[in-house]
């Protein structure tokens, strides 16, 4: 390690341990006002980990939720093709070594499945039209986007294609999912590929109408136009399409797995911003 790699670390860990401390500070007061109506967490049923959630209209990441909830809360589970019932979670814990500070849920009945919304709105106004991964007109984009970003002759992949109103507003968006790894998407046992290969790449990017005009917005992505034996390949897709906050208009959870890990992610979009609210993941 250099010497500019070990101070950035250090600058990285210095400024972790303030977010957290502010995050602890300001949460009694939070709570004292905030009643179980309030608080709606979010998590990732087929891990159990806590993703974030919102209280009284506002984002809030994992570590800041988690004292909040005291376990009995009811959750509405969906998956990307619509309602897959309800049930209860109990308390968040720690899911242990190596990664002590994510928070997970575990639900009764046990569930394996979707995404648990804690609210009594419906979390999934819209339910996505899954197109053809061998539409010819997007390949074409994602045969587009692989070349500006270096990739000359790409190997196309599309994993999902899925057409549907984010906003409410009567106009369709289609995020396209995309994922080609060399070394394999992965064994029998769920495990990755733990090196990238010239021409990698995976990403999930979403097409809408701004202002008139089409424009691709990407949430995740990774391209690998050569070989890097330091880097470590990730395989994204979309696990949900939900509204979290009862505004009607619904997020994007993205899945992504890499050598001995996996998290997951929820994005807003507003206009041709995307922001990354909250998200949870573990890895060794």
């Amino acid at each position: 390690m250099g010497e500019a790699e070990g101070l950035n670390n250090m600058l990285k860990l210095r400024n972790t341990f303030f977010v957290t401390l502010l995050v602890l500070l300001s949460l009694p007061a939070f709570q004292d006002t905030a009643s179980a109506q309030d608080i709606h967490p979010a998590v990732d049923a087929e891990t159990g980990c806590l993703l974030g959630g919102v209280v009284k209209g506002k984002w809030l990441e994992d570590m800041a939720i988690a004292p909040m909830i005291k376990g009995d809360e009811r959750y509405r589970l969906y998956t990307l093709t619509g309602s897959a019932g309800e049930a209860s979670g109990a308390k968040p814990e720690s899911s242990g070594a190596p990664c002590e500070e994510t928070q997970v849920i575990n639900f009764t009945p046990e569930t394996k499945e979707g995404i648990a919304v804690g609210g009594e709105w419906n979390a999934q106004p819209r339910v996505a039209q899954a197109l053809n991964v061998n539409n010819p007109e997007y390949r074409q984009v994602v045969t587009g986007i692989l070349r500006k970003h270096g990739i000359l002759r790409p190997k196309i992949n599309v994993t999902q294609i899925l057409r549907v109103d984010l906003e409410g507003d009567g106009t369709e968006e289609v995020l396209i999912s995309a994922t080609y790894l060399a070394g394999g998407l992965g064994s029998a046992d769920g495990g990755m590929a733990f090196r990238v290969q010239r021409g990698d790449y995976s990403f999930v990017v979403l097409r809408k109408i701004v202002n008139g005009k089409v424009r691709d917005l990407a949430l995740v992505e990774e391209y690998y136009p050569r070989k890097m034996a330091n880097a470590v390949p990730t395989k994204y897709k979309v696990a949900g399409l939900l509204d979290l906050n009862g505004d009607g208009k619904m997020e994007v959870i993205v899945h992504m797995d890499y050598y001995e890990g996996s998290s997951s992610s929820v994005f807003r979009i507003d206009g041709n911003k995307v922001t990354n609210v909250f998200g949870c993941g573990c890895g060794a």
